[in-house]
């Protein structure tokens, strides 16, 4: 078949005019990818990163990996902002120019973020004063008895259920707000639970729920238990009873259930020792809309006390490598709470994100840890 000679010319019209519009499009964007680390270098996954443009519109949006990297593969060429944000780290904003066809390489670190204390106060709008307003003053607020010092990792910290957990009430509502919401310190609490359930004034409760552990990729459900804050009750009856948030975790909320109390005092963390690899425990997940564990998450593995778990003890973190004798090392960490079965662990240091199936093995200086030390 023969094309005529303004078929040909039209053709190559067509194929220049796309290329030049490709070309145009090419050098218009630009490539942005860097990594993310902590104070001490260690990598950050899970941080969210978005670019937005000088107008505030945003670009792009995407999330760091496994080793705290990530990469911007086409924003149009100008000025950018990037922000990088994480739960518990203090957020960072950088300004750059993106150059067409080019690639621009941003390395930032993330400090953590200072813990405040925070007080919640409610009261009733303002109203003209009247004489039965005047003669009718607001009732005092609730006397609290103070806890004992305690290291709140001990209390917020993920865990696994037990084979019948226990429950001494539900939140029902907030005393002076009968609609479902969420609580916060200072907020008080009308509990469906009373003296009959062991809800005696002065004592203070774990308020807790169950939460559906995702991205396990294995079948069938996995549950965890997710503490949301310490409240002590403040007034009882047979069945019900008044209770004052002391500080919350999270929010409260409608339904979570009260638990025991059980303080660990705030201790030094136990000697730097060998790691018993031989004897390592299993992670199981983090905590409730975690999948990953970074520099100061908390997460839970499948050994307790009755396996010789203890508070303050030292865990290197690792997985199994290709070869036996060498499993790779990606952190550190420190038990914070003990179950029977079961222990809350805090991440102090990471080279690589932390996840389910990984490996925590106990430290140790004694005899027996030198013959464990290989896998």
């Amino acid at each position: 078949m023969r094309l005529s000679t303004t078929t040909l010319a039209t053709a190559a019209a067509v194929f220049f005019v796309i290329c030049s519009t490709v070309s145009a499009a090419q050098t218009g964007q630009g490539v942005v990818r860097g990594e993310v680390t902590d104070s001490s270098g260690g990598v950050l996954p899970g941080v969210t990163v978005v670019a937005t443009a000088a107008d505030g519109r945003v670009l792009a949006t995407t999330v760091t990996d496994r080793a705290g990297g990530y990469v911007f593969r086409a924003l149009a060429s100008g000025p950018v902002i990037l922000r990088f944000e994480l739960g518990g780290f203090t957020s960072v904003v950088v300004r750059l120019d993106v150059q067409p066809g080019a690639e621009t390489r941003v390395v930032e670190r993330l400090e953590v973020a200072p813990i405040f204390d925070t007080v919640v106060v409610h009261g009733d709008v303002p109203v003209d004063p009247s004489p039965s307003v005047l003669s009718s003053p607001p009732p005092p607020p609730p006397v609290v008895t103070p806890v004992p010092t305690h290291d709140r990792d001990s209390v917020c910290g993920p865990a696994k259920p037990g084979a019948s957990p226990e429950s001494f009430g539900t939140i029902r509502s907030g005393r002076y707000e009968a609609k479902a919401g969420l609580y916060t310190e200072g907020t008080e609490l009308i509990i469906d639970g009373g003296v009959l359930n062991g809800l005696d004034v002065g004592r203070n409760l774990v308020v807790r729920r169950h939460f559906r552990v995702r991205g396990l990729g294995i079948a069938g459900d996995v549950i965890g238990e997710h503490s949301a804050g310490l409240l002590q009750i403040v007034a009882a009856d047979q069945s019900s009873s008044i209770a004052v948030v002391l500080y919350a975790c999270d929010e409260l909320m409608k339904g979570d259930f009260l638990a025991s109390f059980k303080p660990e005092s705030i201790r030094a963390p136990d000697p730097v020792g060998i790691p018993a690899y031989r004897d390592a425990a299993r992670i199981l997940f983090a905590d409730e809309g975690q999948m990953l564990g970074a520099p100061r998450r908390l997460m839970v593995v499948d050994r307790g006390s009755e396996h010789g778990v203890s508070v303050g003890q030292r865990l290197t973190l690792f997985r199994r490598g290709r070869s036996a004798e060498r499993p790779d090392v990606v952190g550190d960490a420190i038990v914070v709470a003990v179950r029977t079965d079961s222990a809350t662990i805090r991440v102090e240091r990471v080279t690589d994100a932390i996840s389910a199936g990984d490996w925590a093995a106990p430290q140790t200086r004694s005899s027996a840890a030198r013959e464990l030390e290989s896998p």
